[in-house]
């Protein structure tokens, strides 16, 4: 199957040794077009990420900043666009989305920098891509990168709105028992590894940057199944997904994070009232799970506090 048209989009936040391991595992994949977005890291790591770029012949490659972007829309090997902030997950990704859009690729292969993509990745996320009509996003089955014979989630999970919560499908399950296994239908695919057609740009937009981190892929799914657009796991695509270096050695800002974007899905999608018995919810089950952790809980209803005060007029 061509990948000819394909974009591969990854986004870097002090994470440039990590960045440069998931592209070594994109180039081994499949040769294909690479747009990196740094989020305004450190200047010693956006460097080395310069240093890479710096292999690759001028007319194949470009080193540009957010502003200067915009004005781009040429097809490049290798692509680096420096944000002047650090924008989020839904923030950072969505200029490179755009550019890629105005470049004219059909599809935008969203990998997360802390994942290594395996062999036939790409070729089976467009199988199952073109084997629906209707399908809009396909995700990888993700496995752990220090156990690949374990699955982390089967392209997506659950959501529990009146929890606040959300459960991965298939989690811990043996690798090797995945064909035999029934799965729900998931309600969102994990963005960790995800291809996304030009359609779901051209009829529902971009990620909803106010979420900032977690639960934006959820709200872009959402918004597109509403226009008909849906969503597939492609179970012989297979990525290893690590720590995150967003909320890695600080998990007070995941559970932040991670609460305010729950209550925020609840606050556009779903009534008062279960905003409400969510959050009284998922302030107990953050009180329980870390009982320990004193910032954990102070941070995590803070972002449960924030979820409920955010406007979104």
């Amino acid at each position: 199957m061509s990948t000819e048209n394909v974009c591969a989009i990854v986004l870097n936040w002090n994470g440039a040794e990590q960045t440069l391991q998931c592209i070594a595992s994109l180039e081994a994949c499949c040769s294909i077009p690479i747009v990196v977005i740094d989020n305004d890291s450190q200047p010693e790591d956006y460097q080395k990420l310069a240093d890479y770029m710096a292999g690759f012949d001028a007319q194949q490659a470009l080193v540009t900043t957010q502003a200067d972007i915009k004005h781009q829309d040429r097809k490049y090997a290798r692509c680096l666009i420096r944000n002047s902030g650090n924008f989020g997950y839904a923030g950072g990704n969505n200029v490179g989305i755009d550019y890629a859009y105005r470049a004219g690729y059909d599809y935008f292969w969203i990998v997360n920098n802390d994942v290594t993509v395996e062999e036939g990745a790409l070729h089976a996320l467009l199988e199952t891509m073109h084997s629906d009509p209707f399908c809009g996003f396909s995700a990888s089955v993700l496995v752990y990168a220090d156990n690949p014979n374990t699955v982390q989630c089967v392209g997506g999970g659950t959501v529990y709105p009146w929890l606040g919560k959300t459960k991965l499908i298939g989690k811990n399950l043996d690798r090797s028992r995945l064909h035999l296994a029934e799965f729900p239908k998931p309600d969102y695919l994990m963005g960790a590894s995800m291809l996304v057609s030009c359609e779901v740009i051209q009829r529902v937009g971009l990620m909803d940057e106010r979420y900032f981190m977690y639960s934006e892929e959820v709200d872009w799914q959402r918004r597109a199944a509403v226009e008909g657009i849906g969503c597939q796991v492609s179970r012989r695509s297979f990525a290893r997904h690590g720590d995150s270096g967003s909320t890695k050695g600080k998990s007070h800002l995941f559970h932040f994070y991670r609460n305010r974007a729950a209550i925020m899905y609840n606050r556009k999608f779903h009534s008062m009232t279960c905003c409400i018995v969510s959050s009284l919810a998922l302030a107990s089950i953050t009180v329980l799970q870390n009982r320990r952790s004193l910032k954990n809980i102070r941070y995590g209803l803070k972002g449960i506090s924030e979820g409920l005060t955010f406007s979104w007029r």
